[in-house]
């Protein structure tokens, strides 16, 4: 295949990511931050990255629109790797910043385009780099599929859950040991709190995040679905409705009949949106189970659109106009460690945020966790921002001011 030759006509999902991410700059960008033990010479970084981009056919991609309605992936020309550049806005769908810390360890900043990559594979890309980094054999000894368009595979649907809402991975099992709320934590000494402009991260501790776990767990919750139902109240105080639509994002990795050629890098996304009741007062235990049921039938329920690209289009500018109300987009991406393999040991403050884009109220909500501790990402836009995280911070720390008894 020569340079710049087209590979694939983007699938309903990556299309409707990328047409979201150029209306609204940013929108759906992913961001993964963390810290390498030790400073690394850039030539080491270097070298480590061109193996990286050569080995991953998905890091040479551009997106061509062609002028009649459609979006097309092809391959990029060649060019030295963009190690150190902060933007992913650009043609190129990726973008690598490294530095120094004071601690004397080496941070990486990873920001990748929606279109090619979701919260369930960040740490499939990740730790490629991380094996061309430290020389370890493994995802990175050879060169990776690109994953196919998803509109042209049998898509399975079934009367068994399979939606991954109502238990996502590494979400609470239920019967666990019951957690009291904590109202010592009023200091937040068992979460630390980063703010960069309009995104807020909550860092929990190992302990926290387990009691948060067992709290869920013993109440058949999900965390996911507890953090959501609290967000979705103050949204719908903040918009003055009484009923706020959710998208969460489902992995379709194992949703399709010909799963064995859905690679895990790539976005490979089914966003299931129902509208939920909320509001103030009431009881949030009972309205998570409500919750988490209604998005488990949403779930259910799905199909793929397979739609045409105009309709792609159109359907992203009337979301960035902010036709069709508020709405809250939830990823739970679940535990980072298997993903990462040996590397797990050797890096720490592994962290990802969605951002969200403009100032459209609503937000985003991402979720995952990385050697037992739960780092809770939120992006909002919109004079809600303030109490959304104040609100999501209690919730995450079970302060007993908010719970009831």
């Amino acid at each position: 295949m020569s340079r710049g030759e087209r590979v694939r006509r983007l699938g309903d999902t990556e299309a409707a990511f990328a047409y979201a991410h150029a209306l609204v700059p940013g929108s759906g960008r992913l961001t993964t931050t963390f810290t390498v033990n030790g400073v690394l010479a850039p030539e080491r970084i270097e070298r480590a990255v061109e193996t990286w981009v050569r080995r991953l056919p998905l890091l040479s991609l551009r997106i061509e629109d062609t002028g009649d309605g459609g979006l097309w992936f092809r391959q990029g020309a060649p060019g030295p790797p963009p190690v150190h550049e902060r933007e992913v806005d650009g043609e190129r769908l990726w973008a690598l910043s490294v530095g120094r810390t004071p601690a004397g360890t080496t941070r990486f900043s990873l920001a990748l385009h929606p279109a090619i990559c979701d919260g369930y594979s960040v740490g499939r890309l990740v730790r490629p780099l991380l094996d061309a980094l430290f020389g370890t054999p493994g995802s990175c000894s050879g060169e990776q599929e690109l994953p196919p368009d998803l509109d042209g595979l049998t898509y399975q649907g079934g009367a068994a859950c399979g939606c991954g809402v109502c238990m996502p991975s590494g979400s609470p099992r239920r019967g666990r040991r019951d957690a009291t709320p904590c109202a010592g934590d009023r200091d937040g000494r068992a979460g630390r709190v980063d703010r960069a402009g309009d995104v807020v991260t909550l860092a929990l501790d190992a302990r926290a995040s387990r009691r948060l776990r067992d709290w869920c767990g013993t109440r058949q919750l999900t965390v996911s679905g507890f953090l959501t139902t609290v967000l979705a109240d103050a949204l719908a105080r903040a918009s003055g409705r009484t009923e706020v639509t959710v998208a969460t994002a489902v992995s379709l990795r194992r949703s399709y009949a010909e799963r064995t050629l859905i690679t895990e890098q790539g976005c490979v996304l089914g966003m299931v949106r129902a509208a939920l009741r909320a509001g103030p007062g009431g009881d949030p235990v009972g309205a998570a189970r409500a919750n988490t049921a209604a998005l488990c039938a949403a779930g259910r329920a799905w199909r793929p659109e397979r739609r045409a690209h105009t309709a792609v289009r159109r359907a992203a500018e009337r979301a960035a106009a902010g036709e069709g109300g508020v709405e809250l987009r939830v990823i739970d991406a679940g535990s980072l460690d298997t993903a990462l393999g040996p590397h797990a040991g050797r890096i720490t403050g592994l962290r990802t945020v969605a951002a969200h884009g403009g100032t459209r109220l609503g937000g985003t909500l991402h979720l995952s966790s990385f050697k037992g501790a739960l780092t809770v990402a939120l992006a909002a836009g919109g004079p809600w921002a303030a109490v959304a995280e104040r609100e999501l911070t209690d919730a995450a720390l079970l302060r007993s001011a908010l719970l009831p008894v």
